[in-house]
């Protein structure tokens, strides 16, 4: 059981570490409660909690290659009242205010189970689309395939997953929400539309009040894909915001068109070109948008 003495205001916080639990900064009061309720309910093993950072990624990825992150206190929260230089996935950059959620969780992922590791995208943004679903009924989220989540017509949250070669069974899964306000997403060539929930629910919310039942439908959803794949790929393909729709997608250093098909048993995205049906892998996918031609 986690237990810790919780400061009574947000003063400044030299670097106090609370068991399993290390806060760094000028933090805020509302995100320490939310970890704390997450680690003493075991979603999360540990966590590191600063007020600000370059990215939550980065920062797990040195912490994994400086031999600093434990296994036996995974799963392990990176997380940032604001970050600097947040990435999202093929280069792009993901923004962050007061308005903004952003942390990485560290997990336990074998590489060489390909299955899993095909899963895993699908899986984390099908968490982000869970926990929408239940505390905002009726809404219901969409999946841009991989992992982009959808809500009234923009995009409302991204996730970016990253490994490291020196540990390779351990996984970095970042995620970045817009929960009050919507940044600028920068390098946005394909002039992505942003959502935040509060824009979309009607009423102010609080990047805090839904930061540990967020972490914990991903959580959830990450073990459940262990177990259950088959039921996570007919969720997603439900939620498929892509099927039957005219995409373009990069394939062989080259733009092409199709009518996308769907979700493949294994989690690739299956496209209609004037080829026949191509398969594309994450591996391979470098830009997925619907055309607005």
């Amino acid at each position: 059981m986690f237990m810790t003495e919780v400061p009574s205001s947000c003063q400044p916080i030299e670097r106090r570490s609370w068991n399993m639990f290390v806060a760094d900064g000028d933090v805020e009061l509302a995100g320490i409660r939310a970890v704390e309720s997450l680690i003493s309910n075991e979603v999360l093993a540990s966590a590191d909690y600063c007020e600000t950072t370059s990215s939550t990624n980065t920062r797990a990825l040195v912490d994994i290659r400086n031999g600093d992150v434990e296994e036996a206190l995974l799963p392990k929260c990176y997380l940032a009242d604001g970050q600097t230089a947040g990435r999202g996935r093929h280069g792009r950059s993901w923004q962050s205010d007061g308005g903004t959620l952003t942390f990485s969780v560290v997990m336990k992922q074998r590489m060489s189970d390909v299955r899993q590791m095909q899963i895993l995208p699908l899986a984390v943004g099908l968490g982000v689309a869970r926990f929408i679903d239940f505390e905002y009924a009726p809404l219901q989220a969409k999946l841009k395939w991989p992992n982009d989540v959808n809500l009234g017509g923009g995009k409302v949250a991204g996730v970016l997953l990253e490994t490291s070669g020196d540990a390779p069974g351990l996984t970095v899964i970042g995620v970045g929400m817009n929960v009050s306000s919507e940044p600028d997403l920068q390098n946005n060539a394909q002039g992505v539309s942003l959502r935040s929930l509060t824009q979309v629910v009607g009423r102010i919310i609080h990047r805090y009040d839904v930061f540990a039942p967020l972490v914990g439908s991903i959580v959830h959803t990450i073990n459940e894909a262990r177990t259950d794949f088959n039921s996570i790929i007919e969720e997603f393909r439900g939620r498929c915001l892509l099927t039957g729709q005219e995409i373009s997608f990069q394939y062989q250093n080259r733009e092409c068109f199709g009518v996308c098909q769907g979700i493949s048993e294994h989690g690739a995205l299956l496209v209609r070109t004037s080829h026949g049906v191509q398969t594309i892998n994450s591996g391979e996918a470098r830009l997925v948008r619907i055309s607005k031609g």
